[in-house]
């Protein structure tokens, strides 16, 4: 299924590895023309790219490449996108995710490391390639060279990992045997444990707080494994998502085909993935001209929590759009944890703005519209039933601001039988066909070392923003942007089923590559780092400054 808000732009590929390739690919799909020159193997994302020889003499709007002898060829009027692999021998996934330190360690010593199943490093960046490329379209830079450092992407996506050793793990989040497969339990808050411990009626010693149940782990996994052993999966992450606890089915790959939910949102046909992890909804054209100048000029209403959200704002805070987080006096961010700040929040949330606004009252819902009016993007990633309680559906936000872009990014999308289900990252790894494929020596599905659904699925968010914004230029229209993480994890799973020769990763010896050089060089001299933002720190001047405006008008 291609969309077309790429349509006329035309991308030069000179690629060698996977990662550069399904980038050009997730551009293709938005209606840009690909030309590959094949200078060693296709893979299974050229099937539908103009594959060539040679390079053919015409005009390119830009040139993705990760071979060194192009990055400073000429190409008059492109702009040159090189994926630098640095210390990278080969790129392909399986050194990618060695040379990252993405492997988990088997329980057995002697065993081999655990890789996380699928292409989820090579998605990972060609998903910030993509990116990339849309926002020097939107900027209208030529005949410049601008580079992706691949390592950087990889080391990023461990800050979640180090957070969760800083915070500690949750307890539970496990997989436990049942009666025909493997299940994902998780109950993260202390009453979602309470209620989880009368219904299952555990007998275990009592532990209240997070504290108390990581010392009890070892306790806790074996009463929900007795518990569970002998139950239906299906029917058990059923009964779960309906107390809403974020319960997953760990789902083969000819499961995850089979999926009602994607059956229902078109997003898998004749066993194959057949469109991007998002659907695009264009409104109405507003009467206003929009001329995109700069991303300083954006203004980004941000409603996220936790991982993904944050993380696809923050592209654009990094960027120099200003990016005001909103969060409620009784429930800010849970990244912050216990001291309201950590050096995983302050990753996700720098270069951001902050409110604290409670909009179960009505003058702080007008404060949030008249955010709205000035601004030209709102994300969240609740769930989909959320923002209209809050009265913030997407004619009331059209009714504040006619061409504003509303981007959501839930657990399984706005639409579909699995809706309303609540999911982490880990939910969304087992049904979506990853832990199937992140097995032991002994074949045993695992879950991966942290969870990469999270942070692909931010950047897959901010992309189709990007894409928006891109097709706004031209059609002034008002943008709903329906992001699936689920569906951004069956992408990653669903990789290696392609018809390609390209072989899975299940199983790495840790020692096939040296030791890895410092990455970080080149992201801090590129990137500035302002602090994140203190819980609600601007929320007196907004508050002062939409006062004085309304007794103005």
């Amino acid at each position: 299924m291609t969309q077309q808000t790429l349509k006329g732009c035309r991308i030069l590929e000179l690629s060698t590895t996977l990662a550069t390739s399904f980038a050009a690919d997730l551009l293709r799909q938005q209606g840009a023309y690909v030309e590959k020159v094949c200078l060693h193997q296709t893979f299974f994302c050229d099937a539908q790219k103009e594959l060539t020889s040679s390079i053919a003499k015409s005009e390119w709007d830009i040139v993705l490449t990760d071979d060194l002898q192009w990055k400073s060829a000429c190409f008059p009027q492109a702009v040159t996108v090189f994926i630098d692999f640095q210390a990278f021998q080969t790129g392909d996934e399986r050194e990618l995710q060695v040379k990252a330190g993405w492997l988990k360690k088997s329980e057995q010593e002697s065993s081999p490391s655990i890789a996380i199943g699928g292409f989820p490093a090579s998605l990972l960046v060609a998903a910030h390639i993509a990116f990339l490329t849309v926002c020097q379209l939107l900027e209208g830079r030529r005949n410049s060279t601008v580079v992706v450092h691949v390592a950087s992407i990889l080391a990023s996506a461990l800050h979640g990992r180090l957070f969760t050793m800083e915070e500690q793990e949750i307890v539970p989040m496990m997989l436990v045997p049942t009666a025909d497969g493997q299940l994902f339990i998780g109950a993260p808050s202390d009453e979602q444990w309470a209620f989880l411990t009368s219904w299952a009626e555990l007998d275990v010693p009592p532990c209240p707080t997070q504290s108390e149940r990581r010392l009890q782990k070892s306790a806790i996994n074996k009463a929900l494994s007795n518990w569970s052993a002998s139950q239906l999966r299906q029917e058990l992450m059923m009964l779960g998502q309906t107390f809403r606890l974020p319960f997953a089915s760990v789902q083969s790959h000819e499961e995850v085909l089979k999926c009602p939910q994607h059956k229902s949102r078109g997003f898998i046909q004749q066993q194959r993935i057949i469109r991007s992890p998002w659907m695009m909804s264009k409104g109405l054209a507003a009467n206003q001209s929009f001329s995109f100048t700069s991303f300083k000029e954006l203004q980004i209403v941000d409603f996220t929590a936790m991982w993904a959200g944050p993380y696809c704002t923050r592209l654009f805070a990094d960027l120099g759009a200003t990016v005001i987080k909103i969060e409620a006096p009784h429930r800010p961010d849970g990244v912050r944890g216990q001291s309201g700040s950590t050096p995983f929040f302050e990753e996700l949330n720098r270069n951001k703005q902050s409110v604290v606004l409670d909009l179960n009252t009505e003058e702080d819902k007008e404060i949030l519209l008249k955010l709205v009016e000035g601004s030209h993007i709102v994300v969240n990633n609740f769930s989909p039933r959320v923002m209209g309680n809050f009265g913030l559906t997407d004619d009331v936000l059209q009714r504040h601001n006619a061409s504003i872009i509303h981007a959501a990014l839930s657990a399984f999308g706005q639409t579909g039988p699995y809706r309303d289900y609540v999911g982490y990252g880990s939910t969304l790894e087992s049904m979506g066909g990853i832990v199937a494929q992140t097995v032991d020596h002994t074949g045993t599905p695992v879950l991966p070392l942290f969870s990469i659904s999270d942070m692909t699925a931010g950047v897959m968010g901010a992309l189709a923003i990007a894409l928006a914004l891109y097709d706004q230029t031209t059609t002034n229209a008002a943008y709903k942007i329906d992001v699936s993480q689920y569906e951004v994890a069956t992408m990653i799973a669903s990789v290696p089923y392609e018809h390609t020769a390209v072989q899975p990763v299940i199983l790495c010896d840790d020692n096939i590559i040296e030791e890895t050089p410092n990455w970080w060089q080149a992201e801090e001299e590129t990137i500035r780092r302002v602090r994140a933002p203190y819980f609600g720190e601007h929320t007196a001047y907004y508050k002062t400054n939409y006062a004085n405006e309304k007794r103005d008008g």
